[in-house]
């Protein structure tokens, strides 16, 4: 198959592919095809073009991301992101069983992730008839995350069908107070005050956690290859203050990641760091890196041994 336009290596490709991702271009989608059928089965540019060809289809066509994700997770299965895309997937195809089964490998290795929890109680509860199943799950999620209104709601439905009606009439009008633009909330009010009958108030949907990607990717890289807690916090401290200096349109998470990494790396004056040693293990290009970190670097006249960042802080 003949490689994009100007490109003559896999890496030229990838790079494309990133360029085009980074600007929602149309062209993304072919650039990744390209690079599926010239790069090596199980390469990390194989893996790459797999992954976003998946969450390229999500919502057209759940099947077909399935797939993509299913040929990432044969190499990547501690990645729970991928675990809760797959989980995506089938709940979109009404395979709630699969779906359910995706969301618990994610919830058991992240989980400190309230969506996870939420979006397999939800299915347990509202899909598969187990609200006795689901009622962990769910408060996990309501500990994890107190206010958000579509959790609450979700743990109110479940107990009102566990029986405890004045209990989840109060967590009810709890979402119905942190949501009070979602509809769904005075229903399920209505459904509870009408004594919970067996049908449920609710439909079996669930949804991508609305959370910082970019601060969940270096988080988890970081610890993966052994920095410390100290020098984690210094790298999302930095990348809050590079949200506060300039706006940034985020599509690759990665990429950012990768240089906030790099960052922390170049603070700290680590030998042997390099720009394609943090990038292979992000899985982007070297050359993405190289540009989000001199972006990073300018905005906040970054320097080796900058004391905002350093240990010393």
């Amino acid at each position: 198959m003949q490689m994009g336009r100007g490109a003559s290596t896999i890496e030229e490709l990838w790079e494309q592919a990133e360029e085009a991702l980074e600007a929602s271009s149309k062209r993304a989608e072919g650039l990744l095809t390209q690079m599926v059928f010239a790069a090596d089965e199980g390469s990390d540019a194989s893996l790459f073009a797999h992954r976003h060809l998946a969450e390229l289809h999500l919502e057209d066509n759940p099947w077909k991301a399935a797939l993509h994700l299913r040929r990432v997770l044969s190499h990547c299965a501690e990645d729970d992101i991928l675990h809760a895309l797959m989980g995506l997937c089938h709940a979109l195809l009404g395979n709630y069983r699969v779906a359910v089964r995706s969301y618990r490998d994610a919830s058991s290795l992240a989980p400190q992730t309230p969506w996870y929890h939420h979006n397999l109680g939800h299915l347990m509860d509202v899909a598969l008839d187990d609200p006795s199943g689901a009622y962990p799950h769910l408060r996990r999620a309501y500990e994890l995350e107190p206010e958000h209104d579509e959790i609450i709601g979700s743990l109110a439905h479940c107990v009102a069908r566990l029986g405890d009606l004045d209990a989840a009439l109060e967590l009810a009008e709890l979402a119905q107070a942190q949501g009070p633009c979602n509809p769904d909330h005075r229903g399920l009010i209505d459904w509870i005050q009408a004594g919970a009958t067996d049908t449920a108030a609710a439909k079996a949907t669930v949804r991508r956690p609305p959370s910082d990607r970019v601060a969940e990717t270096v988080h988890r890289k970081m610890e993966e290859a052994g920095y410390s807690r100290d020098e984690i916090e210094r790298a999302t401290q930095l990348w809050s203050d590079m949200q506060a200096q300039c706006e940034l349109r985020v599509t690759k998470p990665e990429v950012l990641a990768a240089a906030l990494e790099y960052a922390i790396a170049v603070v700290e004056q680590r030998p042997g760091c390099t720009q394609a040693e943090v990038a292979r293990r992000y899985g982007v290009a070297p050359t993405s890196v190289s540009a989000r970190f001199a972006q990073i670097r300018n905005a906040l006249a970054l320097r080796p041994g900058d004391p905002r960042y350093a240990a010393s802080r």
